[in-house]
């Protein structure tokens, strides 16, 4: 059996290799750092955090980065010993590579930079070869574009050129090539990675085409309205061998019956199955559920995630911030499990980096609770989608508590008062409809999801929900509750 999403909170365009001993599975992470988390399974069944493919500063700029811009999509590729990430930083610098030879200990090497333009770059091998393919746009024509590539350096080895407009012309995107028997086929996500969003395929005989195109999409929610996993598409597929493929793709798992979603886009996947002519469809025809037999797959089902390990080194969990991780904020007692965080920012300061760390939200029934001491300044806990979205709890050095929302452009304060001591416990919880806030086992707010969702945002951002702690202007210490 599958049980869907394997990963699951914000983590969106999900790019998959095999070394021979594990599979990775690296995705999306935009304006947070450190960027590209990747996730490891030994046999595809059990998905767990391995590391963050960039997390050294040098290799990666993401000051004054806006919601949902920074890393786009990221493909990983394993070829002679080496794995690749291609990536593009929307903030600056467009499509680059960094690699390593040791994907457990580094370093990464780069970035090599490709080209500004085009978003969703992958990779494609083949004996001492490489062929380079993003999307973009050559005499005014928008679709898939590719050429050969040193992908050692980033120098392009042949020149670049249009190998599709794509099936429907509609937000032509996210681009892999594989090869099977005498075809070369060329995968791509169209329509937008919203309720549009579906996976078209082509194949030629050439890498360089002319590609044809199979009018049926090779993956698609679009007819199946109502349904509670939706836009789905952005996928990738990989050969397990003796001609056995599956695929991972993104998709969304929507709370009711409004077309919006809160945890942000997730990663699936899916046995793939070839027709009679030698084209290829993704799940039961196209469609994807949170349960599926599979042929290749035995999964168990999940176990809720825990957000934050005060006995684990932070390097190593999945927990980001914003555009900069800057070491010296976070000092961690292993031993007595506390993590005592310096802020300096407010950390709703519009494209700052503040003290504070990001846990995804993976479920609708959600839950966060720990004790909180603040020694100066103040500190506390969130929800967080961007700095215009989010729900704040404070409490601050002069034993106040105050929380703050955040929409579009409206800052509230609606709640404040009085703690007995700079020492207290503070928890998140999450449903279907709201997110609340306790202290000391009070409710003291609680701000709809609506507030957190894609649809609503004032720029159409698309990243994903975190839970977060924090501190500003001072010191405060978190621990875990007993």
């Amino acid at each position: 059996m599958i049980y869907n999403p394997i990963i699951r909170g914000f983590n969106p365009d999900p790019s998959i290799c095999f070394d021979g001993r594990y599979y990775y599975i690296v995705t999306s992470s935009f304006e947070f750092f450190p960027a590209a988390p990747i996730y490891r399974s030994k046999d595809l069944s059990k998905w767990e955090f391995h590391s963050f493919g960039i997390r050294d500063p040098k290799l990666l700029n993401l000051k004054g980065c806006n919601p949902s811009s920074g890393v786009y999509a990221v493909t990983i590729r394993f070829h002679k010993g080496r794995y690749y990430l291609i990536t593009t930083n929307k903030n600056n610098y467009g499509n680059f590579i960094v690699w390593t030879d040791d994907i457990d200990n580094g370093p990464w090497n780069g970035p090599f930079f490709i080209r500004r333009e085009g978003i969703d770059p992958s990779l494609y091998f083949e004996d001492s070869w490489c062929y380079y393919t993003s999307n973009g746009v050559i005499d005014g024509k928008r679709g898939i574009l590719g050429c050969y590539i040193n992908p050692n350096t980033g120098e392009l080895l042949s020149q670049i050129r249009l190998l599709t407009e794509g099936l429907t012309r509609h937000a032509t995107e996210a681009p892999h090539i594989y090869k099977r028997g005498e075809y070369y086929y060329l995968i791509m996500a169209e329509g937008g990675t919203g309720y549009g969003h579906h996976e078209t395929v082509m194949r030629s005989k050439n890498i360089e085409g002319p590609y044809e195109a199979r009018e049926k999409s090779a993956l698609s929610h679009i007819p199946r309205k109502g349904h509670p996993i939706q836009c789905l598409g952005h996928a990738d597929f990989i050969d397990l061998g003796n001609d056995r493929w599956v695929g991972v793709c993104l998709g969304v798992r929507v709370p009711n019956r409004a077309l919006r979603h809160n945890l942000g886009r997730e990663s699936f996947i899916a046995d793939i199955a070839w027709d009679d002519e030698a084209w290829p469809t993704m799940g039961d025809g196209g469609l994807i559920d949170f349960e599926m037999e599979s042929k290749y797959i035995d999964m168990a089902p999940f176990e809720n995630n825990k957000h934050f390990d005060f006995s684990k080194d932070i390097a190593k969990q999945n927990l980001e911030c914003l555009r900069e991780y800057n070491k010296d904020d976070y000092s961690l007692d292993k031993e007595n499990k506390v993590l005592t965080i310096r802020g300096r920012d407010n950390i709703t300061m519009p494209l700052s980096s503040p003290a504070m760390l990001l846990s995804r939200q993976t479920e609708f029934i959600d839950s966060l609770e720990l004790d909180i001491k603040t020694t100066s300044g103040c500190g506390g806990i969130c929800v967080w989608y961007t700095n215009n979205y989010n729900l704040i709890l404070r409490i601050t050095e002069n034993v106040e508590f105050t929380v703050e929302r955040n929409v579009h452009d409206l800052s509230v304060v609606v709640n404040r008062g009085n703690v007995s001591s700079l020492e207290n416990r503070v928890s998140i919880k999450s449903d279907k409809d709201y997110y609340y806030l306790y202290l000391n086992g009070e409710e003291v707010a609680r701000a709809s999801i609506c507030n957190f969702c894609t649809e609503q945002t004032m720029y159409g951002t698309f990243t994903g929900t975190f839970f977060g702690i924090f501190a500003e202007d001072g010191i405060s210490s978190f621990s875990a509750t007993e």
